[in-house]
């Protein structure tokens, strides 16, 4: 049995994967975490023999969990890197080792789920838009702040909208807000579906057709309303990618 193991900018994502069936997502915030911690949180079921993971957040985390495998299967743990071309997806970026991996696996099961032109949507601490066309070729796409760190600097940079924010009213459900704080968090997370619906109409533009439009990530559910284009969520889409990945690389 695998652990798949997706550390993010802010939380770490992980679930089981056994004879090919992936198993619950859970979720975490792992700032600050020791090896121990990450052996108590991770490996608390029985039978993990391999460890593949992902990272995005840099090197004491990665060599925290490695460490931690090392402790528990008695091998270092697998890190997947963006690759030139996997699974039938053709990465557009002229250095690859540049798409970040997360970016990279989610595009990767999405066109697997899809068998055709899809659209990724990523929403955490930041969010992203990639397209892949029905032959398999990365589009390319945009990186924005999440709309978490979009509301953290207005916040932040604008000592005005700080104050506003904390004695506006309750929040109400109509789209254009009466209050500061609502007008701040509703605009935030509108730009973000917005960002989305025009990445979608522009793919369609260029291909002909609309594609299927995937929504992942932890901050993805509260933009879900704002966007128009038909999507379906997957939450574990990384982690999937994360799967299709392991496929090709050798264990333990």
């Amino acid at each position: 049995m695998m652990l798949l193991v997706d550390i993010g900018n802010s939380r770490v994502k992980w679930a089981t994967h056994d004879r090919g069936q992936l198993g619950a997502q859970r979720a975490a915030p792992h700032a600050g975490w020791t090896v121990e911690d990450w052996r108590r949180t991770l490996f608390d079921v029985r039978g993990i023999e391999r460890v593949v993971a992902s990272s995005v957040a840099g090197g004491p985390s990665a060599a925290a969990l490695d460490e931690a495998a090392r402790r528990e299967t008695g091998f270092a743990a697998t890190f997947i890197r963006t690759s030139r071309e996997a699974a039938g997806v053709l990465n557009a970026y002229p250095d690859p080792q540049l798409l970040g991996v997360d970016r990279w696996l989610a595009v990767i099961a999405a066109y697997r789920i899809a068998r055709g032109a899809c659209c990724v949507a990523d929403v955490g601490t930041a969010a992203t838009l990639d397209g892949v066309a029905g032959d398999g070729r990365h589009l390319g796409g945009f990186i924005v702040p999440g709309p978490d760190l979009m509301m953290r600097s207005l916040w932040g940079g604008t000592a005005d909208l700080a104050s506003h924010t904390a004695t506006s009213g309750a929040p109400g459900q109509a789209l254009f807000a009466d209050n500061t704080r609502d007008a701040i968090e509703r605009g935030c997370r509108l730009a973000v579906a917005s960002l989305i619906d025009r990445g979608v109409a522009e793919m369609t533009r260029q291909l002909g057709a609309r594609p299927l439009l995937f929504l992942t990530g932890g901050a993805a559910p509260a933009i879900t309303p704002l966007i128009e284009t038909p999507h379906e969520p997957v939450p574990d889409l990384v982690l999937r990618g994360l799967g299709i990945a392991a496929e090709g690389v050798g264990g333990p």
